[in-house]
This record gives C-alpha cells, structure tokens and sequence, in this order.
C-alpha cells in the first residue's frame, strides 16, 4: 500500500508553475476586480497553467502535437465569437489591479521562461506561446516571441495599363454656339474693327 507521502514530487518546473498558480489565484480575490471579471479570470488562469502542464508533458515525453491547420480554423472561429464578459486587453491591465503583487508574479513568470526547458517547449510549440500570451501582456511581462510567422512577401503583378478615355465630345444640335465658337467670332469681329479703324 502506497501513502501519498511516497508519491513522486513535482519537478522543479512543474512546482514552480503551480506555485504562481496559486498565487496568481489567491492574488485574484484582494485585487481591485469586478467580481464577474474575476471569476472569468480565475478559470481562464487554471486552463492556461493546465494545458501548459499537460504540453511540458508531453514535450518532454517527445509527443508534442502541432495543430493542424483545421483546428487552427477552428481555434480561430471559436475565438472570434464574442463573450459574455470581455476582459480587457491593454498591456498591463492587471498590474494596474494588482500593483507590485502582480509585477512580482509577472517577473517570476518570465524568469521560469528563461528556464532551457521551458524556453524549449515555447521555441517548439507556437499553441503555448499562443496560450501564454493573454496572461503575459495582462502581467506587463514584454514577449520573447512573436506568436504568428511574418508572412513572406508576395511579388506584386504589374497592372494592366487602363486604356485612356475618349475624349470628351458631345454632339450640339445645329443653330447652337459654343463658348469656343463664340469666343472665336468675338476676335474676328473685333480684329474687323481695328482694320477699318485703321483705314479711317
């Protein structure tokens, strides 16, 4: 019969994962929060240390699963549908709530990162840097990573030259003058008048 005292401790990463955890938890409580963003926090936090939990893992065991490019479509329609609470989204917003608790977690946060495993497990899952990043940007921590690949440029295709437009011309019914037409007549008449002017 085996006790729980005989059961394998958690490694040091994994211990150190749920130690913010809890704190991060317990922090939630005190923080100035309106208690439905706060509860909404509460759950998202645990999923976030859960799946990062369940990817090291599976890194570790050489398992790691890349999405495929149907459930990242997917991932991104369930993301665009609006929820019920909107948590806010500037950098930083919860440091403002959670002041120096908060810059502390965030801090320890970022030094776990640093660690060569976890920095590995980031380097070879772009689900955990996406996972991560809400909670990162929330605790003012900048990110070591951009979460999408810059596109690659695309050659641009010459356009087709427009074709020029026909010059403008309307057809005037007969006994009508034009502007031009009548500014034309105007300096004949008057020329006329300076010729016999100056035969006089």
């Amino acid at each position: 019969m085996h006790s729980s005292a005989s059961q394998s401790a958690p490694d040091a990463i994994t211990a150190s994962l749920r130690w913010i955890l809890r704190g991060l938890l317990a922090g939630l409580g005190m923080w100035r929060l309106e208690a439905k963003q706060a509860c909404v926090m509460y759950g998202r936090i645990g999923r976030i240390f859960r799946r990062i939990e369940r990817m090291l893992v599976r890194f570790r065991a050489g398992k790691l699963r890349q999405a495929t490019p149907r459930e990242a479509a997917q991932h991104r329609h369930r993301t665009r549908q609006k929820p019920a609470i909107v948590l806010p989204r500037r950098f930083g917003w919860l440091v403002v709530a959670g002041k120096h608790e908060a810059v502390c977690f965030g801090g320890q946060l970022k030094h776990l990162l640093n660690e060569p495993e976890m920095a590995a497990l980031v380097e070879a899952s772009p689900q955990a840097r996406i996972v991560l990043r809400p909670l990162l940007r929330a605790l003012a921590v900048e990110l070591p990573w951009t979460v999408t690949q810059p596109r690659p440029s695309r050659p641009r295709k010459p356009r087709k030259p427009r074709p020029k437009p026909e010059p403008f011309n309307i057809k005037l019914p007969r006994g009508v003058i034009t502007w031009a037409k009548r500014e034309k007549r105007l300096e004949r008449a008057r020329a006329e008048m300076q010729r016999v002017r100056a035969r006089a």
